[in-house]
């Protein structure tokens, strides 16, 4: 979480000055900057807290990837 955080206070200004090199305007590629790593953090944490199903027409093999990779339950 730590690297996170650096990557948040180092990312926005250097996308923001990236984007001014080719004309585009400065705040605008910063706040893109701040919120695309934001955005990707969140969709981290909804994919791993979902169990997926492998096997929807007998629901055997179960992945939690909260807790623990497999997980094999009988239904």
């Amino acid at each position: 979480m730590l690297e996170f955080l650096i990557f948040q206070i180092i990312y926005p200004p250097v996308v923001g000055y990236l984007a001014t090199q080719k004309g585009y305007k400065y705040w605008t590629w910063a706040a893109i900057g701040f919120f695309v790593p934001v955005i990707s953090i969140f969709i981290l944490f909804a994919l791993k807290t979902k169990p997926i199903i492998i096997n929807p027409e007998d629901k055997i093999l179960q992945v939690n990837t909260s807790k623990i990779l497999f997980k094999r339950e009988i239904i």
